[in-house]
Order: C-alpha cells, then sequence, then structure tokens
C-alpha cells in the first residue's frame, strides 16, 4: 500500500474520531444547559407556590388588599400558577378525598343502594357514624358545645350573623327548605358531606319522618312496625325511608315496546307483503303530592323526559292522574285531559245559543297496578305491571276492560334520572 493510500486512510479514520467526539461534546454541553434550565424552572415555580400560596392564607383571612401584591408577584414569575397550584392540591389531597367520600357516603349509595350509617373500621369494628359524630364534637373544645364551628377570622371585623350562631332549630328549619315540598333529599345528603355538625343535623329524625309521611301517607305507619320483606323494626325514620319500598322523583320510568306489524299486500305484486317494526315508548312520572303523569310516545328518552317536564301539563298525549303506595304495589288511576270544547262552553247551534255538554256522564279512566322491584344497583328501580283496567263511563254505565298483560306488549319500567326536573325549594317540608 502507497504512502498516499496510507495517509487518505489515517485522516479518515482521524476525522471521524473527531467528530464523534465533537458530538459527544455537544450531547453533553446540552444535557447540562436542559438540566440547568429545568433546576431553574423549579426553583422560580417553587417560588411563586410560595408567593401563590402566601396570597391564599392571606385572603382566606380577609386581607384580599394584602394578597393583591403577592398574586401578582406569582403570576409574573409563572403566568398559570394558579392551575398548577390547585393541580398539585388535587394531588396531594387525592387520599384525603377519598377517606371523606368513604366517611360521608354518596347520596346514590346512601338511598339507591340502601347503606346505612354505619362503617367498619381498620380493625373490623362497626362503628355508627352519627353516634361518633356527636360524641366527637361535645369533646371537641373548639366548638365550645355547638355542633357547627365558626371558620371567621377574629381579627376580621365583620358585622353579619355567622351560621355557628344560629340556634339548632333555626339550621333546621333551614334544612326543611333544602329538602322543601318536592321532597329534594339528595340535597339534604349533600348537605350533610360538609361538616359533622351538618351530618347530625342531616340525620334529624323529624326531618326523616315528614319525608316519610310525605311518600307514604296515611299508610306511613310506625318504626316498630315489621318490614314485610325482612321482618325486622326500622331504627329510625331514615332507615324507613332508604328500606322501604317507594317511587322516585327524580326522573321518569322509562318502558320500550317493539314488534312486527304485517302490511297490506302489494297490489301489483299479490306475493309481496311489507312487515313493519314498530318502536314506542311509555313514560311515567311520579310526583311527591300524589300526582302521576304517563305518556305513550314514539319518541326517544331524550325527546320524551322533556314533555312531562311541566307538573302541569295539558297536552292531549299525556295522561294525568294520582297515585297511592301500599306496601310494594303501586296504584295509578289516570284520566285524558278534557279540551276546552268539553268544559262546559257555549256555542251558537242554529242562530241560537245552546250549552255544549260537559261531558259527565261519558268518561274514560285508566286503572293499573305496578309491582316495584329491586334490582341490584339501585333499589325500587324497576316497576312490573300487575294489573291494567280501562273502564269507559257511557251513559252512566261502566265498561270495563282488561288488558292482557304480556311481557312483549308490557315490558317493566325502568328508572332513569332526569336532570332537567329542576327542584324549587317554593315550601319548606311540611
Amino acid at each position: 500500500m502507497s504512502d498516499t493510500e496510507s495517509n487518505t486512510e489515517f485522516q479518515g479514520h482521524g476525522r471521524s474520531e473527531l467528530d464523534e467526539f465533537r458530538d459527544s461534546w455537544q450531547r453533553e454541553l446540552q444535557a447540562q444547559a436542559t438540566s440547568a434550565n429545568a433546576s431553574e424552572a423549579d426553583h422560580l415555580q417553587a417560588k411563586a407556590e410560595i408567593l401563590y400560596r402566601t396570597a391564599v392564607k392571606l385572603e382566606q383571612m380577609g386581607k384580599v388588599y394584602d394578597a393583591l401584591p403577592f398574586y401578582r408577584k406569582a403570576t409574573q414569575i409563572v403566568p398559570d400558577i394558579e392551575f398548577k397550584f390547585y393541580e398539585q392540591q388535587k394531588l396531594t389531597n387525592n387520599d384525603a378525598s377519598k377517606k371523606f367520600q368513604n366517611l360521608a357516603n354518596d347520596f346514590a349509595k346512601q338511598l339507591d343502594l340502601a347503606t346505612s350509617d354505619f362503617e367498619q373500621s381498620d380493625d373490623g369494628i362497626i362503628i355508627d357514624l352519627y353516634e361518633k359524630f356527636q360524641r366527637d364534637l361535645s369533646q371537641d373544645e373548639a366548638y365550645g358545645g355547638k355542633l357547627v364551628m365558626s371558620s371567621r377570622d377574629s381579627s376580621v371585623l365583620t358585622t353579619g350573623l355567622h351560621i355557628s350562631n344560629l340556634p339548632p332549630e333555626i339550621i333546621i328549619r333551614i334544612f326543611r327548605w333544602v329538602v322543601s315540598a318536592q321532597l329534594d333529599m339528595r340535597s339534604l345528603e349533600q348537605c350533610a358531606a360538609v361538616s359533622k355538625g351538618f351530618y347530625v343535623y342531616a340525620r334529624s329524625e323529624e326531618i326523616w319522618r315528614l319525608a316519610c309521611v310525605k311518600v307514604w301517607g296515611q299508610n306511613v305507619g310506625t318504626l316498630e312496625a315489621q318490614d314485610i320483606e325482612s321482618s325486622s323494626a326500622y331504627s329510625s325514620w331514615r332507615d324507613m325511608f332508604v328500606r322501604r319500598e317507594r317511587v322516585h322523583f327524580s326522573g321518569c320510568y322509562i318502558s320500550k315496546t317493539t314488534y312486527l306489524r304485517m302490511g297490506e299486500n302489494s297490489f301489483q305484486d299479490q306475493f309481496y307483503r311489507p312487515v313493519q317494526l314498530v318502536e314506542y315508548y311509555r313514560y311515567i312520572r311520579f310526583m311527591p303530592d300524589g300526582k302521576v303523569l304517563m305518556m305513550t310516545s314514539a319518541d326517544e328518552p331524550a325527546q320524551g323526559v322533556t314533555k312531562l317536564k311541566q307538573p302541569h301539563n295539558t297536552r292531549p298525549d299525556v295522561l294525568h292522574g294520582r297515585y297511592r303506595l301500599f306496601g310494594n304495589t303501586v296504584t295509578l288511576v289516570l284520566h285524558k285531559t278534557q279540551t276546552r270544547q268539553t268544559q262546559g262552553f257555549m256555542r251558537q247551534r242554529r242562530g241560537s245559543i245552546m250549552p255544549v255538554d260537559d261531558d259527565t256522564n261519558n268518561a274514560t279512566h285508566f286503572l293499573i297496578e305496578l309491582r316495584i322491584t329491586n334490582t341490584p344497583k339501585r333499589p325500587c328501580a324497576q316497576l312490573v305491571w300487575s294489573h291494567y283496567t280501562l273502564v269507559q263511563k257511557r251513559n252512566k254505565v261502566d265498561i270495563n276492560s282488561d288488558f292482557d298483560l304480556t311481557d312483549a306488549k308490557y315490558p317493566p319500567l325502568w328508572f332513569s334520572p332526569v336532570r332537567s326536573y329542576h327542584l324549587d325549594a317554593d315550601a319548606p317540608l311540611a
């Protein structure tokens, strides 16, 4: 091999090693710069978090003007410090929130799944939360003998009255407005999750007794009455409300009926006969005051439930009536909405004024009996048809027609919550 070829090979080998060294050196410098930038970013974020946390504490103490400069400095360092701060608070308080949810219990678990106010501790001992909270509040000197502790800062001058200064009967009265005549027990359970004191107030026997009377009326009975299903007495009025069969008011009971209907033979082809798929829904909505609405429609549930939103519905396809609970059976008496022409208005006939027949001798009523059944996930979530009778009154004579209740024509109705059914606190629970 000549000297020229040897020099060329040496130069190429040396250049490749030099390039590798340069690349490795640049990577190290880039890694050091990235580490330095990350360290500086972490330092700035930590400084911004300290400033933001200080501002939050000042604002909680009522010193808003003192907190503003700290907020301003924190956002100048990290513009989105607010979002990062709360994200970090979520991760930090994740375990605590889980314990709080298990302690307070969710409304769906308490009322829909019919669990009690008892909790099992780590050593396997069953704890009554109601008695535990009462004992903790009586022993805690910070509460000063009150169930609701004041959250005001003693150094801040305020002229308003704190809720902790209210007597117990006033707080119970407020909770009766929370439940209202619409029987909004979900809001009451949400109030119970605020604090130990609210938890104790929300378990007031008077509130739950009034709720039971609102649901069952004269058939409410007493706590000593034996439960038919479990053969055990109720421990409290809330226990009766949770365990006893009832209907839900925060949504609709819906069923879907599907069947095939044969069409007429074609005029051109006698061997062709179409088959039509018919689908329709039944909707039943119960009110706390004993009223009930029922509708049969081809509309999907998303559109159908909106037609039953107003309790005083005047749609001709909506049946109005009353219902009554007895054991696990709910009985409905429904009738069609009368039109204005059949309510005694006057009309002109052949030049004279003639009263319209008020149709008191001709009426149609629907008598329905449904059986309340439970599901694994939600109690009282299904209604099964037991009896369906059509009563037609013609010339003061009643004609009864019983329907054949097959599963294909009358499938069970399933409860579905409807958020648009907003409950207004128009009157306290009484």
